[in-house]
């Protein structure tokens, strides 16, 4: 298997690793510190091994420490907000990256993006 080169990985973007789309839900809360602390229930509209793309009603803003509970395995890990997409009728998309390698979080196998990029081509 040959390894990626510059112009596969412009055409599979700057990823890390390959984005699924896949409804997990999710509890979506922020940190005990936090005055509004009102947890939100969502799911996800795609994953990979590094974080999430989302949709949420409240306000977040790019930086913002998040906690990600996905609800189908209790398990819940402390994320970074990415991205804030615009807001929408009632809500946003939001991309959270999570803040320690979790590769095992939505209990999915990613395969490298070098495999991806030579079946590609």
């Amino acid at each position: 298997m040959k390894a990626a080169t510059a112009s596969d990985k412009a055409r599979l973007g700057s990823r890390r690793s390959q984005r699924l789309k896949l409804q997990v839900p999710v509890i979506v809360s922020r940190p005990v510190r936090n005055v509004n602390r009102q947890p939100e229930t969502t799911s996800t509209l795609g994953v990979n091994a590094y974080g999430a793309l989302l949709t949420l009603k409240m306000m977040v803003h790019r930086g913002e420490i998040l906690t990600l509970k996905n609800v189908l395995t209790d398990k819940d890990l402390e994320c970074r907000v990415v991205y804030v997409g615009p807001s929408g009728a009632d809500a946003q998309k939001i991309g959270v990256e999570f803040t320690k390698a979790t590769p095992d979080f939505w209990q999915i196998y990613f395969p490298p993006l070098d495999a991806r990029a030579a079946k590609a081509s």
